[in-house]
């Protein structure tokens, strides 16, 4: 038992913070360009906001995926566009920011930004992204098998999570319509009850889905904190320049998604 919680434990401390590293998806873009205008506060809570919902959504994605995404895969063109309609709203918001050369050059001086909304966005960006559910569900297989493949106790978590992939897999080979039910063996329904019903395994999801997100949030707080601090040694004109540059992928990232969402209703 022990073994098994600190196995866990562990790899999804490490899995949140490696796989957060990243500087390319909406919720890094968005940190990372606050970290550059200094505004730690509003970073910081993103920050927080983007761990709380990655706690849900790991925890769905071991236990539960396959009995939601049925559902949950008729809202995924309504969330990609207006998840992505508040993403280019953020992105115009990043584009048209302005720093001044005396909040640069001056290290006593904290410049005045507005802190407040920085975890409603962190939030949003993460419950406005369906990437995520899979993501961390193909992520989680990946992990667990490599650890189960060396010799690592996950307490099952394993079998659960190549249960669910198998589950979406069916699902998404068949289309959505035409299988109102999983098909399964009396056998495989009988063993996956079993693995599900064990309240440790829950336990388990439970702590790895936690230390994804501090993983995850402790590599935001130590890249804000770097950035901050080294963001005096740029010239005012490129930092802003590089902001912009954000603005605008992130922007591209928005555009690129709402493309998605309108193809998969036609």
């Amino acid at each position: 038992m022990i073994e098994s919680f600190l196995t866990v434990l562990a790899l999804g401390f490490l899995s949140g913070f490696f796989l957060s590293i990243p500087v390319a998806g909406p919720i890094s873009i968005v940190v990372t360009s606050n970290a550059l205008k200094g505004n730690r506060r509003f970073a910081i809570r993103t920050a927080i906001g983007d761990s709380i919902i990655e706690f849900f959504y790991v925890f769905i994605a071991i236990f539960g995926i396959a009995m939601l995404y049925s559902t949950y895969k008729n809202f995924i063109p309504f969330i990609l566009i207006g998840g992505s309609a508040f993403l280019i709203f953020i992105a115009y918001k990043i584009f048209h920011t302005k720093l001044k050369l005396d909040n640069i050059g001056n290290k006593s001086k904290t410049p005045k930004i507005k802190a407040t909304g920085g975890m409603r966005t962190g939030l949003i960006l993460n419950l406005t992204n369906p990437s995520l559910f899979v993501g961390w569900l193909t992520s989680s297989f990946l992990i667990f098998s490599f650890a189960s493949t060396i010799g690592l106790n996950v307490g099952g978590l394993d079998l659960i999570v190549k249960d669910n992939v198998k589950a979406i897999e069916q699902m998404s080979d068949k289309g959505i319509n035409d299988l109102p039910v999983i098909t399964k063996s009396n056998e495989q329904i009988t063993n996956t009850k079993q693995k599900r019903g064990s309240n440790y395994k829950v336990f388990l999801s439970l702590i790895y889905a936690l230390a994804v997100s501090l993983g995850s949030f402790t590599w935001f707080f130590y890249f804000i904190k770097f950035i901050i601090h080294y963001r005096f040694k740029f010239n005012v004109k490129i930092l802003n320049r590089l902001i912009q540059s954000l603005g605008i992928i992130l922007a591209g990232i928005g555009v690129y998604l709402i493309y998605q969402g309108i193809v998969m209703l036609i």
